[in-house]
């Protein structure tokens, strides 16, 4: 798992969120609110790297703090990258902490061989 606090800021925007390396799965992905999100006309927040959209933009509009979004949407990132939120924003908002979490697998080529132990060789 990765994960990075955040703010989600006053105005629409793609925040920076966790780095995952080159050959990673993600499995699952979303946001949870660390404070309460303002109700203003438009709050809405997806979590992507560049290439795929892991969290469709869900309304967090009057969220209350310790809510979970996410779906379960799988990609590969084939280069190292950030797994960002991405906000629109219509209406005032103070901003609010949130984190990015993802549920992420390396699936590179496996470097290492199986060892032979003591008990193998008897």
């Amino acid at each position: 798992m990765v994960e990075k606090t955040i703010n989600l800021g006053t105005a629409s925007a793609t925040i920076v969120g966790p780095a995952v390396p080159a050959g990673t799965l993600v499995l699952a992905a979303g946001i949870e609110t660390l404070a309460a999100a303002e109700d203003i006309t438009t709050f809405t927040v997806a979590v992507s790297d560049a290439t795929t959209t892991f969290m469709a933009a869900t309304s967090i509009d009057n969220a209350a703090a310790g809510m979970f979004f996410g779906t379960q949407t799988l990609g590969i990132s084939a280069d190292a990258d950030t797994i960002d939120a991405v906000t629109v924003i219509s209406g005032t908002t103070a901003g609010i902490a949130a984190r990015v979490w993802a549920i992420v697998v390396d699936v590179n080529e496996a470097t290492k061989d199986a060892a032979e132990v003591a008990r193998d060789l008897a």
